[in-house]
């Protein structure tokens, strides 16, 4: 299918190639601010006011190209019987969040398909928001931060990237966004004989902060390589308003979300139904929103982490002696899950806060045994598997200070810090005739489930995606 729209705006346009729609974007450069003023002049419907500029603008461009599809967008906020525009200023912005703060605005969203220069199609959409109250500084902070990109939104705010200001949401994600897929995609089916085209799942990673993330290149990759229709992004969420924006994210047409730092346990709070692996560890890393909207926690970390193993040293046997794992964060539980499930026979567990590795400890008190950071090398002799699920030795952290020459020259060797691909530890444990195991094959095989699960179709963990990653 394809189509032209009549606007600018590049999340249109995301979204339409994500519903595996061909596009080409042609702006209308239509007086809007006069078309406005006019229509508000003539006592118009506040409706009538964005659906009459979608139509404006579509009609403009299918005059020129009267064989094309052509949809026209437009999108206007409503708050107190006032229509609101683009900010014209940061002034401007600064002065509208403080009068949206704690209270309920509207969105309204029209689109108009036009053809050999006629209305063949129009949908209007009603969003109702409630924005949590904001105190000055945090008003101010958010406009310093977001200006001047955000001045091409009637809103002054990008829902898919603050969902957080918002304490309840009434409405569909693409509505917010600006286009009205699922309408939409129904005329289209309805004209066209070709494949019926889907409403694009979206799927979102959530942490704090975010921006380091991985898995919008990976879960990208697979569904292109595998034709599908979606989108994955990452949203940033501060502490504060986690379980709230994950609810009203899952309430407006979110398909699920993987969870990393520092949310893995509070996702699993707030989750409705828990995986019996999920809750055996004690957090969750996938989130998947039902029918119902209600949230399923999942942890696939120790998936994962086995995994990877696995495939990279399938020689390697758990059972064969005990296990020596650093670290007692998120991670530390998932691979101490999973070697308890695989048969390890003891596990040691050594953290540099001793109170919170004694924490984990209830996973399986009979296997494990927590043992005091200055000791960490006083084990190595009969440790069969060694496994570092700290930041210790990841670029930018302090180094991982252990001495392994005492370790058995078959043990396995494994670390979870990727950023560099062999570390220190890997480098070291190679040296001495160990097996080692790197960690960002655990990164693409804890995705996995979650993308079969949220897209349909399982993907490949293969080199080309290995490189991706390390790009």
């Amino acid at each position: 299918m394809e189509l032209i729209l009549a606007s600018q705006s590049k999340m249109r346009r995301h979204i339409l190639e994500c519903s595996n729609i061909v596009v080409t974007t042609v702006p209308a450069n239509i007086d809007e601010e006069s078309i406005t003023k006019s229509l508000i002049f003539e006592n118009v419907s506040f409706r009538d006011i964005p659906d009459t500029l979608a139509e404006y603008k579509a009609k403009k461009i299918s005059a020129k190209n009267p064989e094309k599809w052509v949809l026209g967008c437009d999108q206007v906020l409503v708050f107190q019987s006032k229509i609101y525009g683009k900010p014209a200023s940061k002034k401007d912005l600064l002065e509208r969040l403080q009068l949206l703060q704690g209270r309920q605005h509207r969105l309204i969203t029209a689109n108009v398909i036009f053809k050999d220069a006629k209305p063949l199609w129009r949908h209007v959409a009603v969003t109702d928001l409630t924005m949590h109250s904001l105190d000055s500084t945090e008003i101010h902070d958010y406009v310093d931060s977001a200006w001047p990109s955000i001045s091409d939104s009637c809103g002054g705010y990008y829902f898919e990237k603050t969902p957080h200001l918002f304490s309840t949401v009434r409405g569909n994600w693409f509505d917010i966004l600006g286009l009205s897929i699922g309408p939409i995609l129904s005329f289209l089916n309805q004209a066209s004989e070709k494949t019926p085209l889907k409403v694009p799942p979206i799927v979102a990673v959530l942490g704090h902060p975010i921006s380091h993330s991985k898995s919008p290149r990976i879960h990208r990759y697979w569904l292109n390589k595998n034709r599908l229709n979606g989108d994955y992004i990452a949203i940033d969420i501060p502490p504060k308003n986690f379980s709230n924006t994950v609810k009203v994210l899952a309430s407006v047409g979110v398909s699920g979300f993987n969870v990393t730092v520092p949310y893995k346990e509070s996702a699993l709070a707030l989750a409705d139904k828990v995986s019996p692996k999920a809750g055996k560890i004690g957090s969750a890393n996938t989130l998947t929103v039902t029918k119902n909207c209600h949230i399923y926690a999942d942890n696939t970390d120790a998936y994962g982490f086995m995994e990877n193993l696995r495939a990279l040293s399938p020689n390697w046997d758990p059972k064969s002696g005990p296990a020596l794992v650093l670290g007692a964060g998120g991670a530390a539980r998932a691979v101490l899950f999973s070697l308890i499930e695989a048969g390890a026979p003891k596990i040691y567990l050594c953290n540099r806060t001793r109170a919170r590795a004694e924490e984990l400890m209830g996973l399986s008190s009979s296997l494990i045994d927590v043992i005091d950071w200055k000791d960490r090398e006083l084990w190595l002799p009969e440790i069969h598997t060694l496994v570092n699920t700290t930041s210790l030795g990841m670029i930018g952290k302090p180094a991982l200070d252990i001495n392994i020459s005492k370790l058995r020259k078959n043990a396995l060797v494994t670390d979870l810090v990727y950023s560099p691909l062999e570390t220190d530890l890997l480098r070291n444990a190679s040296r001495n005739g160990c097996h080692v195991v790197g960690g960002v094959g655990m990164l693409l095989h804890q995705a996995v489930p979650g993308f079969e699960g949220w897209f349909g179709v399982r993907p490949n963990v293969d080199e080309e995606i290995e490189r991706l990653v390390l790009e």
